[in-house]
């Protein structure tokens, strides 16, 4: 067998049809798939009978590493994957099936792994089960959040529940995380940067990227000669200085793709909005997030998904519907679409100069923060009709804006100064930031 492989490792390949390419990448795939099964149940079988001291390694996971040339940690992974294949025989019986890989069988074990430990042991296996019968269809990026959810198979309540919470963790720690930097220009007068933001941050940059380097969009500002920017030298072909045109020669696919995201990137950045940090706290990004209504309404805290498939937190969502151009695909209970939220809901300049008068800052109480740092709330929420107004609008900082989508705390228009009162949990009688306002009774 080996002979065979390593006679055709060593083959001319040079001259495949594209026909013979599909058959001999499909042919290979089986065949490691193949081997995968066959090494697993082998050192099943060395494990069980310490058959690596004949070799004088010192355990299992040394001889695998040195005859694998993998990591101890790698070994490690395989060899305890192949005892649990010898334990499992739908998750063994699974790992024959074409899209099936030891990738998989890892997330599916770690997945049961990380089960409550009230969970019965006929529950993990069923959890276990439905899980490999699902993996061979799913891509690897599908399986992993399937996995992340093993536990919707019994208990999809508790699933939404944790998921969430996690959500919101992470979240919370991306915030604190994000990293920026950027250096000076060099003698051609160009800068380099980098950044690190979150998933839902970078989603919101990603659908401005990519609306502005769609083929037909380009088609079209290519077609019309369409440009709102002039550099110094009058340049006005909306291409940077120095840059060669996406169809020069005829070719549109002349410029690489990573040029087309900077032209991208710097026209967002010459066309950002005077107002905008002043006004609702951010850019005006619209980014399709499906979630469920309950979710929308406060009802249930169940993730959305970005279009481009990060999950995001309930609290997070309904955030983004006070602060941001987000348009939510809301679905009903089987799923169905039921409607594609409106972008009119994000209080005005003149709004927001007003709410600044009035709550001097973040309204929260004890908060200290300056109107420049905060973002209008909808007391009652856009999402459950509420209307973008004065009387219905409150200034909160970042931190305070997530806190109240994530938590308990209730705001109420007082009836007779017009300004929030806040409830803390549980608490019927109210609060306010004394600091900026007091208490009217």
């Amino acid at each position: 067998m080996a002979g065979s492989i390593g006679r055709a490792a060593v083959a001319d390949v040079e001259s495949l049809s594209a026909t013979e390419f599909l058959q001999l990448r499909s042919s290979i795939a089986s065949i490691r798939r193949h081997l995968d099964v066959l090494d697993h149940r082998v050192l099943g079988v060395g494990a069980r009978k310490d058959l690596h001291r004949t070799a004088g390694a010192s355990s299992i996971d040394e001889l695998v590493a040195t005859t694998g040339g993998v990591s101890r940690r790698e070994a490690n992974k395989t060899v305890r994957l192949a005892q649990h294949l010898e334990k499992s025989p739908v998750l063994a019986e699974q790992m024959k099936q074409a899209g099936m890989s030891p990738a998989k069988a890892h997330l599916i074990t770690q997945a049961v792994a990380k089960l409550p430990t009230d969970f019965t042991a006929e529950q993990k296996q069923h959890i276990e089960n439905e899980l490999a019968i699902a993996a061979p269809a799913m891509s690897i990026e599908q399986f992993t959040r399937k996995t992340r959810r093993a536990i919707e198979i019994v208990d999809p309540a508790l699933a939404n529940t944790r998921e969430n919470d996690e959500l919101v963790r992470n979240e919370s720690a991306a915030v604190r995380q994000a990293t920026f930097w950027m250096t000076r220009p060099n003698e051609a007068g160009m800068v380099k940067g980098g950044f690190e933001i979150d998933a839902l941050t970078a989603d919101m940059l990603r659908s401005i990227l990519d609306s502005k380097t769609a083929p037909r969009y380009r088609a079209i500002q290519q077609r019309n000669g369409l440009t709102e920017a002039s550099d110094q030298s009058g340049n006005t072909s909306g291409e940077l200085p120095g840059k060669p045109s996406g169809n020069q020669a005829g070719d549109p696919s002349a410029t690489k793709f990573t040029e087309t995201q900077g032209e991208a990137f710097t026209d967002l950045l010459r066309h950002l909005p005077r107002d905008a940090y002043g006004n609702h706290g951010g850019v005006a990004a619209t980014l399709m997030i499906t979630i469920s209504e309950d979710s929308l309404r406060n009802r249930t805290d169940t993730a959305g998904i970005t279009e481009h498939g990060n999950p995001v937190s309930a609290g997070q969502l309904r955030h983004l519907a006070c602060t941001t151009r987000i348009l939510p695909a809301v679905l009903g209970s089987k799923s169905q679409i039921l409607d594609l939220g409106r972008e009119q809901r994000l209080h005005t300049s003149a709004q927001r100069k007003t709410l600044a008068h009035r709550d001097k800052g973040c309204a929260f109480p004890g908060c200290e923060r300056p109107p420049g740092w905060c973002e209008t709330h909808h007391i009652t929420s856009w999402a459950n009709g509420g209307d973008t107004t004065i009387e219905n609008g409150v200034l909160l900082c970042g931190y305070h804006h997530r806190h109240i989508h994530n938590s308990n705390w209730r705001i109420e228009t007082n009836p007779r100064d017009k300004h929030p009162d806040f409830y803390p949990p549980g608490k019927s009688v109210p609060i306010r930031n004394t600091r900026y306002q007091p208490l009217v009774a």
